[in-house]
């Protein structure tokens, strides 16, 4: 078991269920491998009695569609790569609340270690089935770190796209967005227009991690001091061009035909910039509407998100 979920079983009921059994391709289990312990009716957990729970990650429609971004970019996105580890989804008793300052108490547990990179511009993805005692996971956690391999390698978060003027003349100019900070996400229950996460015996369930891309880049469509639109950053704030002078940033998409980029790594550890930029990372992560308790690093100090 690795110490991001080991944080998160403190104090843990006695007996408790643990299940990690990665049944996809290029997925393990928590290790180490932790025996399933009593039911809480006493009765052992057979294969018949299980389930199956899907665990997707989900972009949405600002990433598959486009975006205008808070100062009037139109952003088409052409991939986003996301490497997410230790993705993990709890039975909690009491209800775990993200906003609260209570931590988590988990009475079962399935678990995808990872690391998986996935591109969530395409479509939602799958990023495993597991074999899951029935009960209702009303909690899922997962870290952001950096691949290992693939295109996005080294870093935890890759937003590749074009940018242009959503009003006026000027052509789309290319623009490669990469964040190397690792992340943690511990997120209560999945709200949207259905309940996720109800696994019965011999039936699947699924629950979402999903990524808000617009409390990143902002929302044109919104009004400018919309809470959301003033804690976003912003698509100019990110490639280091002045927002206040919208004139000057179609110019300079005229001008030339240079991808816009942005490292982390040029930015100073520990800078206003950079706490900014993390401090909006750290606002993508809910579980579709529901909230999400975010750091980065340990999870020591998390405080919950809008």
């Amino acid at each position: 078991m690795s110490w991001f979920q080991w944080s998160l079983l403190r104090p843990l009921a006695k007996g408790m269920v643990l299940v990690a059994l990665g049944l996809g391709a290029g997925m393990t289990a928590c290790r180490p491998p932790v025996e399933p312990g009593p039911a809480r009716d006493g009765q052992a957990i057979s294969a018949s009695a299980t389930g199956t729970l899907e665990l997707w990650a989900n972009g949405e429609a600002f990433l598959r569609e486009g975006l205008v971004s808070k100062e009037g970019w139109a952003l088409q996105f052409e991939h986003v790569y996301v490497t997410l580890a230790d993705i993990t989804a709890y039975q909690t008793d009491p209800p775990f609340d993200p906003q609260g300052e209570g931590e988590l108490q988990a009475k079962a547990l399935v678990s995808l270690t990872g690391p998986l990179t996935v591109d969530l511009v395409p479509e939602r993805a799958l990023l495993g089935s597991l074999e899951a005692p029935p009960g209702h996971y009303n909690a899922l956690a997962w870290r952001l770190v950096p691949a290992a391999e693939g295109p996005a390698k080294g870093y935890s978060l890759w937003i590749e796209g074009r940018a242009r003027p959503a009003e006026g003349e000027g052509e789309a100019i290319p623009f490669v967005l990469k964040f190397s900070p690792e992340l943690a996400f511990v997120c209560g229950e999945y709200v949207g227009e259905t309940r996720k996460g109800f696994v019965r015996a011999g039936q699947v369930a699924d629950l979402e991690a999903t990524f808000h891309f617009d409390h990143l880049f902002g929302n044109g469509s919104l009004p400018p001091k919309d809470d959301l639109n003033s804690a976003a950053l912003g698509f100019a704030s990110l490639v280091k061009l002045d927002p206040v002078d919208p004139v000057s940033l179609e110019q300079g998409l005229k001008a030339g035909s240079q991808p816009l980029e942005v490292d982390w790594g040029s930015l100073q550890e520990g800078s206003p910039r950079a706490q900014a930029v993390l401090q909006s990372l750290q606002s993508l992560g809910h579980v579709g509407e529901g909230h999400c308790r975010a750091s980065s690093g340990g999870l020591g100090g998390t405080g919950s998100l809008p």
